[in-house]
């Protein structure tokens, strides 16, 4: 005979295994962004090295400074503007505009997945 407490538990264990289900699909969605954000990206007459084009724009010294104003003095202003516009606006070569455009899209991505969790898996814990 099945008692209230039961029918309690049966429903407690699946709702825990639902958002286990769930915070493991965010977990494969974040990590699926961010290998599309590292992965090579290639165009006719570049033979894959484009990838290595954009990990060399990544590393330019001032890259971070560049990528923190266009995201707090520009985008705000301006939030659908294009590579072109956006590298005379500020100054920088198209290549740098297209990846900083490309690497700031991927950026609210994660953080907004990021405020996902928080939002609704922070208060659970399971048994990992």
């Amino acid at each position: 005979m099945s008692t209230l407490y039961d029918y309690l538990g049966d429903k407690e264990e699946k709702l825990a295994e639902e958002k286990r289900k769930e915070k493991e699909d965010l977990k494969n969605l974040r990590e699926k962004i961010k290998k599309q954000k590292f992965q090579d990206v290639n165009f006719g007459g570049f033979d894959g090295k484009l990838g290595l084009l954009i990990d060399g724009i990544r590393k330019i010294p001032n890259y971070n400074n560049i990528k923190g104003y266009i995201r707090e003095k520009i985008l705000p202003e301006n939030p659908g503007i294009s590579y072109k516009k956006l590298s005379s606006r500020a100054g920088i070569h198209e290549g740098v505009a297209l990846v900083i455009l490309y690497d700031l899209y991927n950026d609210k991505q994660e953080a907004d997945i990021e405020e996902i969790e928080e939002k609704y898996y922070n208060n659970f814990h399971y048994d990992d």
